[in-house]
């Protein structure tokens, strides 16, 4: 991001505002599609974390930090969910209401799709293709080898071609 590589985000409260106002919109949609149910609260933890690094040490590129982070907080989000969900009955709930945004059906099916690949598959297909990273920044941000993100895509993708045909 050229904004912020002449200022290392170790001092200037400007460019952490700059970065805000052009990062956040495209790490809370990146949220939404790894599956976040409350995406904004994880981009805020994520501009959390950067601040309070920030104070400590120089971060290289803070876009890619804060999409890492972002990776790493919905996991972590969607495990303690899975370990609560085992001790609790649900008895359904009712859609939030900021989810009254109509979709088209295409876009629909594609999150219906997405929703049963598993989740480092859908980690790695919206790295690659929504957010158009190269295979080494999906692999940093991942935290695995570049070889595993080429599998995990390769495997989503058949995958999702299956789901997407089972739709129709």
């Amino acid at each position: 991001m050229g904004l912020i590589v002449g200022d290392t985000m170790t001092g200037s409260g400007a460019a952490f505002e700059t970065l805000f106002r052009t990062e956040a919109g495209r790490l809370v949609r990146l949220a939404h599609l790894l599956g976040a149910e409350d995406a904004e609260d994880v981009v805020q933890e994520a501009f959390c974390r950067l601040y309070d690094v920030r104070q400590q040490r120089e971060v290289a590129n803070p876009t890619a930090y804060l999409s890492r982070i972002v990776v790493n907080e919905v996991r972590s989000r969607r495990r303690r969910k899975l370990l609560g969900d085992r001790k609790v009955l649900h008895l359904g709930t009712a859609e939030p209401a900021d989810e009254h945004v109509v979709r088209t059906e295409s876009v629909r099916g594609l999150l219906r799709a997405l929703d049963h690949l598993a989740p480092r598959q859908r980690e790695a297909l919206v790295l690659r293709y929504w957010l158009d990273l190269p295979l080494a920044e999906i692999a940093d941000a991942m935290q695995v080898r570049v070889g595993t993100v080429k599998s995990l895509v390769s495997r989503g993708l058949a995958r999702l071609a299956t789901e997407l045909e089972d739709h129709r």
